[in-house]
């Protein structure tokens, strides 16, 4: 007997983008993934309610993490390499 699984949003929606999830991830990544949010065209109010976070703590989120980079890449044009 086949189980039903429940659609997944896609890549590039809102629901994508999982709160429980996101929070067991780097200061960085949590703040990348609140950025895309916003990108996807969300409302400051709609992330606060997606997220169950207030206004403060995602400001606070956004203002203490650096964009996420990952160990060794290199812009090898701006580089000059």
């Amino acid at each position: 007997m086949a189980t039903m699984t429940k659609p997944l949003p896609g890549f590039g929606k809102p629901g994508s983008i999982d709160p429980k999830q996101l929070f067991k991830l780097p200061l960085a990544m949590q703040a990348e993934g609140i950025r895309l949010l916003f990108e996807m065209g969300l409302s400051p109010n709609q992330v606060k309610a997606r997220l169950g976070l207030s206004g403060g703590t995602i400001d606070q989120i956004l203002d203490k993490a650096r964009p996420f980079t990952r160990g060794g890449d290199v812009n090898v044009v701006a580089e000059g390499m």
